[in-house]
């Protein structure tokens, strides 16, 4: 896919797929790794690549010090300077750590700072995780978890929000985006910013394999030769190769599995006020849309369209290519008509909505016009003809429970949304921490096994 950031000085790079955006490599972007460096004096070694945003690349390295393998996170020279995500992970840190849902969030072994072509860059070391949610909704039959891992992510991210909440910290990004599932090992993304891509499973501890034994688990480093546009030969700012992320689902084992939540990049502690949101749209909440202030709440109601989607193989807002209008109207087709100051600054709503709430026939498609409230939405879930052939189902017991999980998270007052600590204490979530099928491995689809 062709990205569509525009660059003040032009394109100077040709296209490559499925790796970070190549006009980065440039002053204030990334750091051009390569495959077999060390940093740090010598300590670590690169081994092959784990990952990549817009403001870092992640690496697998062999840490000679402690004989193990890491991750290692290199920022971009632009972010370094006003990163906060180590403070973030030292704060998380120091808070009891006998508490066994700090489990839950992936620690930091290391951070140093490098000198490079681009700038400076700051770079955090963290344990080695496995498969992100995402990757493994996207290896599912239909787009949908087995409901044992979806379970399981519930519970764990329930309990881990819990802790970060406990620690005076918002997160600013649950999503399948940072969260994975961990086995001994953890690596780390930063900034809380909770969707399916920042939840990732705990990986095997490979700490004793040789090089060779990793590669036949992650399989060996693909390079792209990077070029240049007007073919120059390339700079210093530049790597020669860029090099396809490694096959995560290969470090999905037979060990019982948690989860970890990613990328504190967007943390923030509940002392700092803040109004911008950097979480995918369809997860923020209404105060994050309208551009007021946010906190914890904000969390509370990205926690729960996550949750939505680890059962699901749709959005609970969904919308394509969405702006925040679209959300917005979502939101208010589930939930009814927002509070009277939200109302008004909405401006979009005269176009699809009147003054009572109630949809303006004239201005909308057919499809719109019949209302999905939230019940409906829980009711109608893994239920498309493909997903209800060949997916589990969930029992009266679950819907029941999730729609209450959903219902107090998901109120237009922040004030009024349940806290992460009240979550843990509802019935449901109760029955799930306590599941043998929670404390046991979540089976891997078959479909993703095949791909191993």
């Amino acid at each position: 896919m062709t990205s569509t950031r525009t660059y003040p000085h032009g394109r100077l790079y040709r296209h490559q797929e499925y790796v970070e955006d190549v006009e980065s490599y440039r002053a204030g972007g990334y750091h051009p790794v390569k495959l077999n460096e060390t940093y740090c004096q010598n300590r670590y070694r690169i081994a092959h690549k784990l990952g990549y945003g817009s403001y870092s690349t992640v690496w697998l390295a062999s840490d000679s010090v402690a004989d193990k393998y890491v991750s290692i996170k290199f920022l971009t020279a632009n972010v370094s300077k006003s990163s906060k995500e180590a403070q973030m992970l030292a704060r998380v840190a120091q808070r009891d750590c006998h508490d066994s849902d700090n489990n839950f969030v992936s620690p930091l072994l290391d951070d140093f700072t490098i000198d490079g072509p681009n700038g400076q860059h700051r770079c955090l070391v963290s344990g080695v995780l496995g498969p992100t949610l995402s990757d493994m909704k996207l290896t599912s039959i239909c787009d949908l978890l087995p409901l044992d891992i979806a379970k399981q992510a519930t519970a764990h991210l329930a309990s881990g929000l819990a802790y970060i909440h406990a620690c005076d910290m918002i997160h600013g990004g649950i999503s399948f985006l940072t969260l994975n599932f961990f086995l001994k090992a953890i690596i780390v993304d930063s900034g809380l910013d909770i969707h399916l891509k920042n939840l990732a499973w705990r990986s095997l501890d490979f700490g004793s394999w040789s090089l060779p034994q990793v590669y036949k688990s992650l399989g060996s480093p693909i390079k792209k030769v990077l070029s240049r546009i007007d073919d120059q030969p390339l700079g210093p700012e530049a790597p020669p190769y860029v090099v396809l992320p490694a096959h995560l689902l290969g470090l999905y084992t037979s060990h019982k599995a948690s989860l970890s939540i990613l990328d504190f990049g967007e943390a923030s502690l509940i002392s700092e006020s803040r109004t911008r949101w950097h979480t995918a749209l369809p997860l923020q909440a209404p105060e994050a849309l309208l551009g007021e202030p946010v906190g914890q709440p904000a969390d509370i109601w990205a926690f729960a369209c996550t949750v939505f989607e680890l059962f699901d193989n749709k959005s609970l807002f969904r919308c394509s290519m969405p702006s925040a209008d679209d959300v917005l109207f979502e939101i208010v087709d589930s939930l009814g008509r927002l509070p009277d100051h939200w109302w008004t600054k909405w401006k979009y709503r005269g176009e699809c909505y009147e003054d009572d709430g109630t949809k303006k026939v004239e201005n909308l498609t057919e499809e719109y016009l019949e209302r999905r409230p939230l019940a409906m939405r829980v009711n109608q879930m893994r239920s498309s003809p493909p997903a209800a052939r060949a997916a589990e189902q969930l029992s009266e017991d679950d819907l029941a429970g999730l729609q209450q999980l959903l219902a107090r998270c998901l109120r237009y007052k922040p004030e009024e949304r349940v806290t992460a600590q009240e979550i843990l204490n509802l019935d449901w979530i109760k029955k799930l921490r306590t599941s043998p099928s929670v404390g046991r491995q979540a089976e891997l689809p078959q479909e993703a096994e095949q791909q191993i």
